[in-house]
């Protein structure tokens, strides 16, 4: 049986900075996950971060992983180039709960690099588009060079019920919004049925669920991912703790209903 702080090896085949020091790495082999899952990267003598698959959950001879240049740790990973190793631990958590939001509508709401968890669940929620109901998708980032995965974007937006991407600045021809992600939820009109999964930075997540709120959603419907507070990922440094939850086992995912009195103490 394998420790939970057994690593692989895995080879990286190809990198491509996806949006201002940020880069996506594929990396050589099969990694069984699903989607809101994350992962533990290690890197001999440089440190370790966390960092969650962005590909298919269903591709069998590689996987794909995000990093943004914010630290010492993430400035020596993006430094590594095709042929370089990654060691990898886990997944560890538990994903988005897609099987409860079955024939109902859902929306996505992302912020950032929130998108990267939410991208797995995309490729799964168009792939079994009949078992849902309508599907919403509303984003945000700073500028137009800011936008990740834009061409994958541009293939939901075929796909899917409602689409809509913002940028709070731009300098360019952009063929979304010029807006901030709260108010592409105010204008978008949604049922208080809907299912709700949110990513992003932490200070966005209460002024988002706010107008989810005055939308009369249900905060038991409202799905919110922690991911970003990982750090042994398996429960032993406690360093990801909210209130009486510890994000790397309890979730990261967590209804707002369940996560939001934890956060007022």
């Amino acid at each position: 049986m394998n420790s939970p702080f057994s690593y692989r090896e895995y080879k990286i085949t190809n990198k491509t900075e996806v949006a201002p020091d940020t880069f996506l790495f594929r990396l050589r082999g099969k990694l069984k996950f699903d989607p809101g899952q994350f992962v533990q990267v290690k890197f001999p003598h440089i440190g370790e971060v966390t960092l969650v698959p962005c590909s298919k959950k269903d591709e069998k001879t590689y996987f794909e992983l995000c990093v943004r240049r914010a630290g010492n740790t993430t400035e020596k990973i993006s430094e590594k180039v095709p042929g370089d190793s990654m060691f990898v631990r886990g997944p560890y958590g538990h994903g988005w709960p897609i099987g409860k939001t079955l024939e109902k509508d859902i929306l996505l709401i992302s912020g950032g690099i929130g998108i990267i968890p939410l991208m797995p669940l995309m490729d799964e929620l168009v792939k079994y588009r009949g078992n849902f109901g309508k599907i919403y998708f509303l984003a945000g980032f700073k500028t137009p060079h800011h936008v990740m995965f834009e061409q994958d974007l541009l293939r939901y937006k075929k796909k899917i019920s409602y689409f809509k991407v913002a940028v709070e600045k731009t300098d360019r021809d952009w063929w979304g919004e010029n807006c901030m992600i709260t108010d592409l939820i105010k204008n978008t009109n949604l049922s208080p049925n809907i299912n709700v999964f949110l990513c992003g930075p932490e200070i966005m997540f209460r002024p988002c669920v706010d107008v989810l709120l005055q939308k009369k959603i249900n905060p038991k419907n409202i799905y919110v991912s922690f991911e970003r507070r990982m750090e042994c990922g398996i429960g032993f440094c406690q360093h990801c703790t909210i209130g009486k939850y510890k994000v790397c086992e309890d979730g990261p995912i967590f209804t707002w209903s369940k996560i939001a009195p934890e956060l007022e103490k």
